[in-house]
């Protein structure tokens, strides 16, 4: 099922977005869920192309750092995380990473003078339950959740596929 779709546009002279892992954020937990993430303008290091943390996923747990000013805090978090050397990734618009939902990521500032978009997209498996948290949830669709519900309205998180 389709969780979210999002832009993100590093403003010129943008901060970095600190290490983060996503599914912490959303409204499920799964190990399987994963994030798209879709280069429509070059994403180079020098404008923040995304780095990740080869093998993080498999020592994640749903503890999260906050994507703020303190850019390891999820090494404070995961210090086995920091043992492994990230990899930077430079995409050519159109090109687009598949990443699992707990694998450690970031992205540099950007230190242009242009934008630097991308489109974001995460899937979920079919069967997630409700965890507590709303997220990008309508209020209303939240409010009539109970955690452990399945996350199965069709008009919010339609299917894109079966196995």
């Amino acid at each position: 099922r389709i969780y979210l779709d999002q832009a993100l546009i590093k403003e010129p002279y943008g901060n970095p977005t600190a290490w983060h892992l996503d599914n912490p954020f959303w409204a499920f937990h799964s190990r399987d869920a994963i994030s798209i993430w879709i280069a429509l303008e070059d994403a180079t290091p020098l404008n923040g192309c995304l780095s990740f943390v080869p093998g993080s996923h498999r020592l994640a747990r749903y503890d999260n750092a906050n994507i703020g000013k303190d850019l390891a805090g999820l090494f404070k978090i995961y210090p086995e995380m920091a043992e492994t050397d990230p990899v930077a990734v430079p995409m050519r618009a159109g090109d687009c990473s598949f990443h699992n939902g707990l694998t450690a990521h970031g992205a540099g500032a950007n230190m242009t003078r242009r934008r630097r978009i991308a489109m974001t997209a995460a899937f979920m498996p079919d069967g997630c339950t409700f965890n507590g948290c709303q997220d990008i949830l309508p209020t209303a669709y939240f409010e009539s959740l109970n955690v452990g519900d399945r996350l199965c309205e069709d008009t919010i998180n339609p299917i894109v596929g079966r196995a």
